[in-house]
């Protein structure tokens, strides 16, 4: 039941992903949480701690921050069966509970920080181990991306080599432009004094 309603819960890449981007995420978690508590319902603190962490629309990406469909619902699933252990552990001891939620929270987080860190390497390094059509979804913006081999967006070192390159070559071609204006200069005043020496001086009366 709890693998169906995650299937529910991670509907494929449509462009609203990456759980804050979803309206109807809300109403699927209580669902989840009411089957595995069962009646009459899980404790608000409980509901409060998992919403808090789907729905967070105020977390700051220090850096381009993608998961493909297939990764968020891994870990997602893995994260609820925990949920579902815990509960069963820890059903009358609330404290204890509320503090097992918080360590599974954190280590799902760190299981898709991880997650996304191995599809940036795999982007960004000489073989490239993409799928070539991998949608993946960015995190911040909630919008979908093909994620290509030596992606601009996730490989920032190959982009500022590109523009390092592109800033020599202009450098190289200002010079030479200098360089060239300041020769035909150089040649255009050798040729006149050249001419004037050979005029004919004019007769003296």
């Amino acid at each position: 039941m709890l693998l169906l309603l995650l299937a529910c819960l991670l509907p494929a890449i449509n462009g609203k992903s990456c759980f804050h981007c979803w309206p109807q995420l809300p109403a699927l978690i209580d669902y989840d949480l009411q089957i595995l508590w069962g009646s009459p319902g899980p404790p608000r603190d409980l509901s409060q701690s998992i919403h808090s962490l789907f729905l967070k629309k105020d977390y700051v990406f220090p850096e381009p921050w993608y998961l493909d469909h297939a990764h968020m619902e891994e870990a997602t699933a893995k994260l609820f069966n925990h949920i579902d252990e815990a509960i069963k552990k820890f059903r009358d001891d609330k404290p204890s509970l509320l503090r097992e939620i918080n360590v599974q929270k954190q280590v799902f987080t760190n299981r898709l920080n991880e997650t996304s860190k191995k599809l940036k390497e795999k982007a960004c390094n000489k073989s490239c181990e993409l799928h070539p059509t991998l949608e993946v979804i960015n995190c911040a913006s909630c919008k979908t991306h093909l994620l290509t081999c030596k992606d601009p967006t996730l490989c920032p070192a190959r982009s500022r080599r590109i523009l390092a390159w592109f800033v020599s070559l202009g450098i190289i071609l200002l010079l030479a432009a200098i360089a060239g204006s300041g020769w035909y200069i150089f040649w255009h005043g050798k040729r006149k004094k050249e001419a004037e020496k050979q005029e004919p001086s004019s007769p003296l009366v």
